[in-house]
């Protein structure tokens, strides 16, 4: 088999009955996901104290999960043998939205191969030299909001993130594309969020409720752009393209263990799980930073005092903590496993529940608090902070993404701003993140 064919082996068994599974809410499956759509923080917290660990949930877009959250036990879900726990196949909700070759729809050895093309552009020094062009992408979208005026935050962090992927990512040059990916990108993502999160009751399109058919129009708009822009990118001279720092050129130019180059498709995919993954659950992140430290002044004043990447760091850990963007990770068993005291049938979807982690009071005294200290005090057990997700399926741009908010976040401290609306933003789930349910209205000050 070649280094650039899929694992053919890697097939779900029957899902196993409701009763050989622990217990859980049996209130309907559409009633389940209105109720977490709506307040998933409360929602999961509550059913978390009523049932225990682990207990047992059912969403129409992602069938019935088997939920973890103490640090133990979730280690061995993020930490189990991959030739039996299987992310690509409970990501299988993702995989119509970001292709069959994304790194988050493969298992086994068609997952490690496509993960070691992909980690040089996110370590380092590579890495670092992303910093100059983030800064300036913040400076001048900060630049453009109004003065005196109450505005949503969380679109506007949007459009930077965007904007970062453009650059760092694609490094398109040609504006009429990047353009047209500034429009047809989110309309895409708005497409997408909605087939996954509906997926299983959304199955085909209904007279003029065309969720499908109108996901597939963007999705092939946009796919149309980034072949058009890999193949010039292919035609470039070979020493040109090197000295590129883009992503998308690196990706061009990397070979397989066999010295086989990427394929476009493979390419394209890649790309597509680098702006699904990577722009709106950075944008969410920072809206929620934004929300979190105007509401924590003492914290937002240490961040413009002192520039300390350890509390920098604390600062951003603390964000994710309170507010993870994404809730849940999951995986799919092959075989029985036994996880604690509990033994799971083979075909079980299970979800290591961040959300529900980042909030018990046993692991993290006094959770609705906002305090970076934890991150610096030494007081997270291992396990216990996980808004990558753990083991091999770490998030591939989980170290990008912290150093994104950071810069980004560098910016916005200095920024004067302050809350158009005192009362507590509401949490909402929409796709596969939780996001700021007002867009956190903001008003940008004179200096």
């Amino acid at each position: 088999m070649s280094a650039a064919t899929l694992d053919p082996t890697v097939l779900a068994p029957p899902r196993p009955p409701r009763s050989a599974l622990p217990p859980g809410p049996r209130t309907p499956g559409i009633v389940q996901a209105l109720l977490f759509a709506r307040d998933p923080l409360r929602n999961t917290l509550a059913v978390h104290r009523r049932f225990g660990e682990p207990f047992t949930v059912h969403s129409p877009g992602f069938g019935t999960s088997v939920i973890f959250s103490s640090p133990e036990l979730v280690k061995q879900v993020v930490t189990g043998d991959p030739q039996v726990f299987h992310a690509g196949l409970a990501n299988a909700p993702i995989k119509p939205v970001l292709g069959p070759w994304s790194l988050l729809a493969l298992d086994r050895a068609p997952h490690m191969r496509q993960r070691k093309l992909l980690l040089p552009p996110f370590h380092g020094e590579r890495l670092r030299s992303y910093a100059d062009s983030i800064a300036e992408l913040a400076e001048r979208e900060v630049a453009s909001w109004p003065l005196g005026e109450p505005f949503a935050l969380h679109p506007r962090m949007e459009r930077l993130t965007l904007e970062a992927i453009l650059e760092v990512v694609f490094g398109i040059a040609e504006e009429a594309r990047k353009d047209e990916l500034r429009r047809l990108l989110p309309l895409l993502l708005q497409s997408a969020r909605l087939l996954v999160f509906w997926g299983a009751v959304l199955h085909r399109d209904v007279g003029p409720i065309r969720p499908r058919a109108t996901f597939e129009a963007r999705r092939d708009a946009v796919d149309a752009l980034l072949y058009a822009e890999i193949a010039e990118r292919r035609a470039m001279p070979a020493a040109e393209r090197a000295r590129r720092k883009d992503i998308l050129s690196m990706l061009v130019e990397a070979e397989h263990e066999d010295g086989t180059p990427m394929g476009d498709a493979e390419i394209r995919d890649q790309l597509a799980t680098l702006v699904m993954a990577g722009h709106e659950t950075t944008a969410t992140g920072l809206a929620w930073a934004v929300d979190l430290l105007q509401r924590n002044p003492v914290v937002l004043a240490h961040l413009r005092a002192e520039d300390e990447p350890a509390y920098m760091d604390a600062v951003v850990r603390e964000i994710l903590r309170i507010r993870p963007v994404v809730p849940v990770v999951g995986r799919t068993v092959t075989e029985p496993v036994r996880i604690g005291e509990h033994d799971i049938p083979a075909g079980t979807d299970l979800a290591a529940a961040m959300i529900v982690t980042h909030h018990r009071p046993d692991v993290y005294p006094q959770p609705e608090r906002f305090r970076p200290e934890r991150f610096l005090d030494d007081e997270v057990p291992p396990y216990a902070w996980l808004p990558f997700g753990g083991g091999v399926r770490r998030c591939i741009g989980a170290s990008f993404a912290q150093f994104e908010i950071a810069t980004i976040l560098r910016v916005l401290a200095r920024t004067p701003l302050r809350l158009a609306v005192a009362k507590p933003e509401p949490i909402r789930a929409t796709g596969v993140t939780i996001v700021p349910g007002r867009g956190v209205r903001v008003v940008r000050e004179a200096a």
